[in-house]
């Protein structure tokens, strides 16, 4: 297995979050898992996240007016952070100031690891980086 990367999203993104994870294959060579993808109906959801989380190396997170109300979405991320892995939040139409002062807070996030949609050139040029580098070790 590769470099794989967890993409995590509200449903009501599915689109654009698909769109991400092919992104994220085409353009930088990383494997993705993205529930809209791999789950089948009827899979156990949340034993397949905590069965595909310690195999991926980072966490891709979609944040929106809608994923930051989805429980799902703060799950991942706290997994993540206890598994380690390198967590890229992707903030699009919202802001850490308005999760701030709307939902009661940022938890695990930080400007180190928030970027905006505007900047996912950046994150896909870094991100065949880290594949690259991942593939000679």
């Amino acid at each position: 297995m590769g470099y794989r990367v967890f993409v995590s999203h509200g449903w009501a993104d599915r689109w654009i979050a698909g769109r991400i994870a092919r992104l994220i294959e085409e353009e930088a060579g990383a494997e993705t898992f993205m529930d809209a993808f791999d789950l089948a109906i009827g899979d156990d959801i949340e034993q397949r996240i905590f069965e595909t989380m310690p195999t991926c190396r980072e966490l891709f997170v979609l944040l929106t007016p809608w994923s930051v109300d989805r429980n799902w979405v703060w799950v991942e991320i706290g997994a993540a952070r206890m598994l380690g892995h390198r967590i890229v939040v992707v903030l699009y139409g919202t802001t850490l100031e308005q999760i701030e002062r709307e939902k009661g807070g940022k938890t695990f996030l930080g400007a180190k690891n928030v970027a905006d949609i505007n900047d996912m050139e950046n994150y896909l040029s870094q991100l065949q980086d880290r594949v690259r580098e991942a593939s000679h070790a």
